[in-house]
């Protein structure tokens, strides 16, 4: 898949297995030590990685903010592949407003897996507010802190 309109695209080449990445995808108290770029960090995390399970967790800012993330795995490929969507909730429960559809890759590589995310936004407007918030960046240092993580798994 490629990014098209209204979408933006981040890969980097890690440094660890498809094993490990799925790890700290899917045991909750990894997933907690590289989900935001520090020094915010999650709480309350239930990741269902299954098609209508839930992608629910609390964004904790450094200055006491917190901001209920809730969507729905939408598509589950394991160690290949997750879509994750907030324009529903766990079981297709729509949700009546949507940011963002966030599709993420990993395949194997030379030097190890190329982990990729293609983030789709419903309009220009949208992306541009994604880019705004320091999409680049706040996911590139996520990256990071996946590699750094899964590589100790």
């Amino acid at each position: 898949m490629k990014p098209e309109d209204h979408d933006l695209f981040i890969t980097r080449t890690m440094n660890v297995t498809r094993d490990q990445i799925w790890k700290a995808w899917s045991d909750p108290k990894i997933l907690e030590q590289w989900w935001c770029p520090k020094p915010w960090t999650v709480k309350d995390v239930n990741m269902e990685l299954r098609p209508g399970g839930a992608s629910q967790m609390v964004m904790c800012g450094p200055e006491g903010e917190e901001m209920p993330q809730n969507g729905c795995i939408v598509y589950v490929k394991e160690k290949e592949c997750i879509v994750i969507s907030d324009c529903m909730e766990k079981d297709w429960r729509p949700t009546g407003s949507s940011f963002m559809t966030a599709i993420i890759t990993m395949k194997d590589c030379p030097g190890g897996v190329e982990y990729s995310a293609i983030v789709k936004h419903k309009n220009e407007e949208d992306k541009k507010k994604h880019e705004e918030m320091g999409f680049h960046a706040g996911w590139g240092q996520v990256f990071e802190q996946l590699e750094e993580i899964a590589g100790g798994l």
